[in-house]
């Protein structure tokens, strides 16, 4: 490399910036100040007079750069060791050069576009005629032009031109002086850079001129609105022949940004953000013709030429110039090699306003596009304020979306935020209309179809219905429940209206059963009222007898004739009374036959139907129940939950795992551990069906309908539940083989029976809250009586209770019984079989503490309704607490109603223990070692209360049964079976040998543990258990535990005891 080599490139460089420089300064003097001078006034002059104003300040900017260029190589060649590569400020700052020239060009292409210099060659200007001597004379140096427009033009470009070529030369020069390495390839790559920005010069200029014809040929109606100066000319159809197909028009234009087709005097312009381009036509070509699709937002037309070449060039300029209207740039150099990055993306991000006809007139779309429809996600807006933001596909909306339609007599919105389909809501949503009505449920051809709730949230007349709609109404089994009257409809609908069989249940506790026709009451029916009479005949709206009827006593009599109002003066009845007991009583349980469990809630099951045909498609899926989790903040802060709670599950869940997971649990214990998991989850078809059945049965049977006279419905209904949850699960398994290509095991199990023995206990903790309410409801009396006795057995010490139940006194365990001085045998209580009784209260409380009182935090929020002393349940709608017989807030009132002296005479904390008699005020008492040391300080003040007394009827609360018992059968016989061996465990330990108690010595102890253990609502749990237990359970171990526990519960209902022996006894 020699150094006096590269000074000498570095002494010219300096020249040839300093002679640049100097001829800027002439141009600067004599062209631009004298032009800056003569502002026209003319409007549309003055637009090109602000892109010459535009010009010369990028005029400035190069000229400072020179300038600045010029004092550092001067600088630098005074220094004694210049001479090296860092000296050239062109290699360093290459990039800031690159960037002056180019908009300098850009700007000087406009100014030809608008014909700026033909204009400026006109001025009038003072100071412009007073330099055009030497103007002249100046240009000579430049052109032979005797256009003072050409020569403008050409000073203001050919100088910057050869200077470039200049700096190429020098470069060259460079490179040459430099060895193979690192240097050179710096110098190699800017002067490549340079030779690019002389072909963009060149490029840029053709382009000007060429446009600037155009504009020149074309009349003032398509210049006054196409003409812009940055808007370029790329190719005409009579320079390159093609023609758009069927004479659609004479002439096609295409620019950098838009594609434009002239047919006479109108023209079409198509921006190219929005043009798709395609060889593969669809459609047959007329012979020797070459074609090319266009397809954009509203239009799709076909370009054809003779020639397969110039089909090519045409491609080729389209998808380019697409490309680049896309990329919002040009390239650099403006069309780059041949064939590179000739391909535009096919999926696009833009904003269009529909024009042409059709129901996207005058909206606007702004979102994701694919071949010329709106595809993937958007935002459309209608002129009459209806907006859409969610999925498209094709055009149409499809997939989630939110819908806003104005209301025309109001100033608020419907919201609908649902799945689309095809352009229609189709699938599960949920709409808030802009009359405070809520609907959450299915939708079909943007009509409410299938399984729905809707809710009226104002104070005027609020409302909920639960049940199947078609075309938009109400049609088939629903409930309705009127929160202003109080009162809950179950039954069938037509058209909106009740129409068919139906039951009433009030919020007074009243029932009846009646035919309806168009909301109407026709025929008879059956009326059951609190007091256990039944009411078989007509009746009024008002609950008034008319006419022929039949009224069945709870004492036996009957009473039948004719009955009618006198007025408000009662009632009169011509008729007979018959004393004699009814050999047929009327059952006491509605709605079993005239609404079949079959006919109810097929909405429900209709969307997994489809989607089990549907082949378990993904997008099916989404729909039939949950919302798809989107990536916009917006949409899933809007997105609501029917059924699905969604939270961080440790399982995915995705369609293709579920079947593929569901051909490797079909053994018994795999798959019960399976379906146990697919249930609990918000996430899997399953648990998505389990949930929506939960809506149903808590909006039946919850609240006002926890009614013991729908006892039977609801049992039937659970059953039914887990019937079709098993035809489900089989569904599911068949898609799973078959798409795996095999078939169903010839061997698998496809009864029914199967299906309740695994699946029924799973699905029971989500029903048995409301389901245990109605069987405590439908044996209140038997548990009251069972209770006073439980009431007069508590009054025994242990030794005492043992000899009144007649337990053979070899039997006693005084072993277990440790005394101290100060203490007697016949005073010691809830010592003996303490394992066993242990054992037996575990039928109720084997749930941890803390999720009891979870569950209670959860039922407070909700406004759930306790049943406490009294069995009118409190409507679920109830948000006041004044309205409630409790105070919710507090929880130490929330066990027992505060009003009602009928209370459970021991200490709730631990059932073991009475520590007071009746009339006496409980002692201090311990907390059982259950309970967690973090929440001890609470048990005191939320267990301990001061009862009194109403002769020994009570009322339990609801809080150790609903939502927090051992809600499995199986689980329910284990524990009696656990109960069974600690007797008999104890018994041999006494005995010193192993004994089988038989039955004459199993019963009497089994009352003393029942009594001691306390269960509450013993009744209601023993027939739940033999109602809900597995068949196969009938006559086998548990069949006869479960009857002797039952002959147990009878024997201690007739226990009384006179009050001197009460004496006595204590």
């Amino acid at each position: 490399m020699s150094t006096a080599g590269i000074s000498g490139i570095l002494g010219l460089l300096l020249q040839l910036e300093e002679n640049f420089s100097s001829c800027l300064a002439r141009i600067d003097a004599l062209i631009l100040k004298p032009l800056l001078q003569a502002e026209p006034q003319d409007p549309k002059e003055k637009e090109n007079f602000q892109l010459f104003v535009l010009l010369n300040d990028r005029f400035q900017t190069l000229w400072n750069f020179t300038e600045e260029n010029s004092r550092i190589l001067r600088g630098k060649s005074q220094l004694e060791n210049s001479g090296c590569i860092q000296d050239f400020y062109i290699l360093w700052k290459g990039e800031v050069f690159l960037s002056l020239y180019i908009q300098y060009f850009v700007t000087f292409a406009n100014f030809v576009v608008v014909q700026g210099f033909e204009q400026a060659a006109r001025s009038k200007s003072d100071a412009w005629k007073l330099h055009k001597a030497v103007l002249k004379e100046f240009l000579r140096d430049f052109t032979s032009e005797s256009s003072l427009g050409l020569a403008l033009h050409l000073v203001l470009h050919k100088p910057f031109r050869e200077h470039i070529q200049g700096y190429l030369q020098l470069l060259s020069q460079l490179q040459e002086q430099l060895q193979e390495g690192s240097e050179q390839d710096v110098v190699a790559s800017v002067a490549q850079e340079f030779g690019k920005l002389e072909s963009f010069i060149g490029q840029v200029l053709d382009e000007a001129v060429f446009t600037k014809e155009l504009w020149k040929s074309l009349g003032y109606k398509f210049t006054d609105v196409l003409c812009v100066p940055e808007r370029r000319l790329l190719e005409d159809s009579r320079n390159l022949p093609i023609a758009p197909g069927a004479a659609r028009s004479e002439r096609l234009l295409l620019f950098d940004d838009v594609l434009v087709l002239i047919q006479g005097n109108s023209f079409q312009s198509f921006d190219l953000k929005l043009v798709w381009v395609d060889e593969n036509c669809g459609e047959k070509s007329a012979p020797g013709l070459h074609s090319l699709r266009i397809t954009t937002p509203e239009e799709t037309f076909i370009l054809s030429t003779k020639d397969p070449q110039m089909k090519a060039v045409w491609r080729w300029k389209l998808e380019q110039a697409v490309r680049q209207a896309l990329n919002g740039k040009r390239d650099f150099p403006l069309w780059g090699r041949s064939g590179e990055g000739s391909e535009a993306p096919s999926r696009r991000f833009f904003t269009y306003v529909f024009r042409m006809e059709g129901r996207l007139r005058g909206a606007t779309y702004e979102g994701e596009w694919l071949w010329g429809k709106p595809h993937g996600k958007g935002t459309l807006k209608w002129s009459d304020g209806r907006n859409h933001v969610g999925d498209f596909q094709e055009g149409l909306e499809h997939g989630f979306g939110i819908c806003l339609v104005p209301r025309r007599s109001e100033d608020r919105y419907d919201c609908y935020k649902c799945h689309w389909h095809q352009g229609k809501m189709r699938g599960y949503g949920i709409c808030e209309y802009g009359n405070d009505l809520v609907y959450k449920g299915y939708f079909k051809d943007n009509m409410r179809q299938g399984f729905g709730i809707l809710e009226n949230f104002s104070a005027e007349h609020p409302f909920k219905y639960t049940g199947q709609w078609e075309n938009d109404r109400k049609n088939g089994y629903g409930v309705w429940e009127d929160k202003e009257r109080g009162e809950r409809y179950i039954g069938m609908w037509l058209d909106d209206h009740r129409h068919g069989e139906g039951i009433v249940v009030t919020q007074s506790g009243l029932c009846y059963q009646r035919t309806f026709h168009a909301d109407k009451m026709v025929g008879s029916g059956i009326l059951l009222l609190e007091d256990d009479s039944v009411y078989e005949g007509n009746f009024t709206e008002e609950l008034t007898f008319v006419g022929k009827g039949k009224l069945s006593l709870a004492n036996g009599f009957v009473l039948q004739g004719t009955f009618s109002s006198r007025g408000g003066r009662g009632l009169s009845t011509h008729g007979v009374l018959s004393t004699a007991p009814e050999p047929h009583r009327q059952p006491d349980q509605l709605g079993l036959k005239e609404l079949p469990v079959e006919k109810r809630w097929t909405g429900i099951f209709e969307q997994f139907l489809e989607f089990l045909h549907s082949g378990c498609k993904e997008e099916m899926e989404e729909s039939f129940t949950g919302f798809h989790i989107q990536t916009s903040k917006e949409l899933r802060k809007s997105q609501e939950y029917l059924f699905c709670q969604r939270g961080s599950e440790e399982i995915s869940w995705k369609i293709e795992e579920i079947l593929e997971d569901l051909t490797e649990h079909q053994e018994t214990e795999s798959l019960q551990s399976y379906l146990e998991k697919a249930l609990e989850s918000s996430l899997h078809p399953l648990g998505k069906l389990l949930r929506a059945l939960a809506v149903a049965f808590q909006a039946t049977y919850s609240g006002i309908g926890a009614n013991r006279h729908l006892l039977a419905m609801a049992q039937e209904e659970v059953k039914f539940y887990s019937k079709k949850i098993w035809e489900f699960y089989q569904g599911l398994l068949r898609v799973a083989l078959e798409r795996r290509g095999r078939a169903p095991s010839e061997d698998a199990d496809p009864s029914l029976g199967k299906g309740s023995r695994l699946v029924l206990p799973l699905i029971l903790p989500r029903f048995y809250p409301e389901l245990s309410m109605l069987y405590m409801l439908q044996h209140q009396r038997e548990d009251e009586l069972y209770c006073q006795g439980i009431v007069e057995l508590s009054l025994f010490p242990d030794i005492q209770l043992l000899e009144f139940l007649d337990v053979q006194k070899h039997l006693w365990p005084l072993k277990d019984l440790t005394l101290t001085s100060n203490q007697r045998r016949s005073l010691i209580k809830d010592k003996c079989f303490l394992s066993a009784t242990e054992c037996l209260q575990k039928l109720i409380t084997t749930v941890d503490p803390r999720e009891k009182l979870e569950i209670l935090r959860k039922r407070i929020s909700r406004n759930v309704p306790f049943h406490m002393g009294d069995t009118r349940n409190v409507p679920s709608h109830t948000r006041d607490p004044s309205n409630v017989p409790f105070h919710l807030r507090d929880p130490r009132n929330i066990l027992f109603h505060t009003g009602d002296t009928r209370n459970f005479p021991f200490h709730m904390g631990d059932t073991r223990n009475v520590p007071f008699h009746p009339g006496t005020s409980p002692g201090p008492t311990s907390v059982p070692p259950l309970w967690p040391q973090s929440i001890n300080p609470f048990i005191p003040n939320f267990f301990h209360f001061k009862p009194r007394f109403s002769g020994c009827s009570f009322s339990f609360p609801c809080l150790f049964c609903p939502g927090s018992t051992t809600v499995d059968p199986r689980e329910k016989l284990e524990i009696l079976r656990q109960t069974y061996e600690e007797l008999e465990l104890t018994v041999s330990r006494l005995l010193g040998a192993g004994y089988r108690l038989p039955m004459d010595d199993l019963l009497p102890l089994l009352v003393f543990v029942v009594s001691r253990a306390r269960i509450q609502h013993l009744g209601a749990e023993i027939h739940l258990i033999r109602d809900l237990m597995d068949p196969t359970n009938q006559g086998g171990m548990f069949d006869f535990l479960l009857t002797a526990l039952e002959s147990c519960y009878k024997h201690i209902q007739k226990i009384r005891l006179h009050p001197k022996e009460n004496s006595h006894s204590s």
